[in-house]
């Protein structure tokens, strides 16, 4: 669809520049496809490099499925079981394109991540990592990677803090520390509802 091509587009040029990105398209509209065609590119370029996708536990087989549905190019592992398993299956990860595990299992598993870098590490469902004080939030900003991409319907849904946490992934330092972020931007804007503050963070996101 047209605007799932202008997605991956944008998608691309973050890449190009830089930049992280959050794909904050509403559910069910194409996140997955999108971020399916951006790797496949990748392996068209980089035939070599592996990308690492995070997401809810309950969407690792659907990652995969849609994977095998909409690429006949990629191949993907999910990195499930028991430690022993993981550990095994993640020694592997050379031989595919796609690596797919779980928020649950990368908190207990990124010691062994520490030596890889990825081409792409994206977040679905990046509100898992909306507060920085969880090991979620800790575990996916340990990871070492070329790019990131967010995706998320909700990037915010209680508090500026979680756009934060967000792009504190994506780009560390660039909405600054959480202290100055919560009082030159948080604060002015929930409490008084500074429309210069609100405009000024709304240009750089």
């Amino acid at each position: 669809r047209n605007y799932q091509k202008t997605g991956y587009r944008w998608l691309k040029t973050m890449a190009a520049y830089g930049f992280g990105g959050i794909l904050a398209d509403d559910m069910g509209i194409g996140k997955t496809i999108q971020v399916i065609a951006l790797l496949q590119d990748e392996k068209a370029h980089h035939k070599d490099y592996t990308s690492l996708v995070v997401c809810p536990s309950s969407l690792l087989l659907n990652w995969q499925n849609e994977i095998n549905k909409f690429s006949d190019h990629l191949s993907s592992l999910i990195i499930a079981g028991n430690q022993e398993e993981r550990k095994a299956l993640l020694h592997t990860y050379a031989n595919y394109d796609v690596i797919i595990t779980s928020y649950d299992y990368l908190k207990r598993d990124v010691e062994i991540y520490e030596n890889i870098t990825f081409a792409y590490h994206i977040l679905d469902e990046a509100q898992y990592i909306k507060n920085h004080a969880t090991k979620n939030a800790q575990s996916v900003k340990q990871i070492r990677s070329l790019h990131k991409i967010a995706l998320t319907g909700t990037p915010i849904e209680n508090s500026l803090a979680e756009l934060w946490s967000i792009f504190d992934f994506l780009m560390p330092g660039y909405l600054y520390d959480y202290q100055y972020f919560k009082g030159v931007y948080e604060i002015p804007i929930v409490k008084d509802n500074d429309i210069a503050a609100r405009r000024k963070l709304r240009k750089m996101v």
